[in-house]
């Protein structure tokens, strides 16, 4: 392989991890992450994009690493662990009010993480994202608690949501379906009767993209991942915006230099192709083949799966995924 050619493989997978981080830092704007809100959590379901923006609690968005979990919760942190348990990172960590609960002098918040969750089938090692979600979530339980003591108030426990953005490698049959994972009541003997926000506490929701369509959830979603400003502008009004638009900006750039790279190693291929195959053939082959695939990404909002096409099984996968290839 030529130097340069290394060179740009290498730039282009930089340049994804950093496609990768301005997303996530795009979705820790409000205005970014209410339409998800409205569209998938019950207690926004009767409430506008506007009402959700203003029930964000701004200053608990945060990205501030913690090694443990405090005995006093004063904001939410991305990174929590404990002594004994496995330290996590959230993508985007919040609160928010719930419009059911509040009253003119109790404001009761939902603690929400938010993540971003590219490979839906993780294999190394495999799990199932649901299993994920589940861990998160039940750790935003004892989170709010801080460290346990014998004067700790389990009726100071607040709803917690869990929300899975899953991209790729979501089978077919599971493409375009948003499923929330609850806790419900189920009477074994007898009828028990119980104010449901005693048990009503976790919540995952695993929203997982597929091929174009007009369900307002995945038409955002694509807007968003696909840097279309005009699609987010449907949804949620971000004009006078400048940090969206700016990190709108950032992830359409990175995107472009992604693509850039994707095409370069494309021209690359048709020329290792060419020597076997015909100089000029190879290359319009190779060429064509990479630009096709690219359109494609570009397409259904997967510009974050550009810098995969340096690894040769991936873009392999990713021809057959879209029939490019036998």
């Amino acid at each position: 392989m030529k130097k340069e050619t290394e060179i740009d493989l290498a730039a282009a997978e930089a340049v994804g991890s950093k496609y990768d981080n301005a997303c996530k830092r795009l979705f820790r704007n409000r205005e970014i992450i209410a339409p998800v809100l409205k569209e998938v959590v019950p207690e926004y379901r009767n409430s506008t994009v506007e009402e959700i923006i203003r029930y964000i609690d701004a200053d608990s968005i945060q990205d501030i690493p913690v090694d443990d979990i405090p005995v006093r919760v004063n904001q939410l942190q991305t990174e929590m662990g404990s002594v004994s348990d496995k330290l996590i990172q959230y993508d985007t960590h919040f609160r928010s009010i719930n419009p059911m609960l509040s009253r003119e002098n109790l404001c009761i918040h939902l603690h929400i993480d938010l993540e971003v969750q590219n490979n839906y089938r993780p294999t190394d090692p495999p799990y199932p994202v649901i299993k994920r979600g589940i861990y998160y979530a039940a750790r935003e339980i004892s989170y709010q608690l801080g460290t346990l003591t014998e004067q700790t108030n389990y009726g100071d426990i607040q709803k917690v949501y869990s929300i899975w953005i899953c991209n790729e490698r979501i089978p077919l049959k599971l493409q375009n379906t948003v499923t929330m994972y609850s806790i419900s009541k189920s009477d074994i003997i007898g009828t028990a009767q119980e104010p449901e926000e005693d048990y009503d506490l976790m919540n995952v929701i695993m929203i997982r993209r597929g091929a174009d369509t007009n369900v307002p959830i995945f038409d955002y979603l694509s807007g968003v991942f696909s840097c279309d400003k005009d699609k987010i502008a449907k949804y949620v009004d971000i004009e006078n915006n400048e940090k969206v638009l700016k990190g709108v900006e950032e992830m359409t750039g990175l995107g472009a230099t992604i693509m850039y790279k994707a095409l370069h190693q494309g021209l690359e291929q048709g020329i290792q192709q060419g020597m076997e195959q015909g100089m000029q053939q190879g290359m319009q082959q190779g060429e064509n083949l990479l630009a096709r695939l690219v359109g494609c990404l570009k397409r259904d909002g997967r510009l974050n799966e550009l810098d995969q096409i340096a690894d040769e099984e991936s873009r392999k996968r990713l021809y057959k995924e879209y029939k490019l290839i036998d």
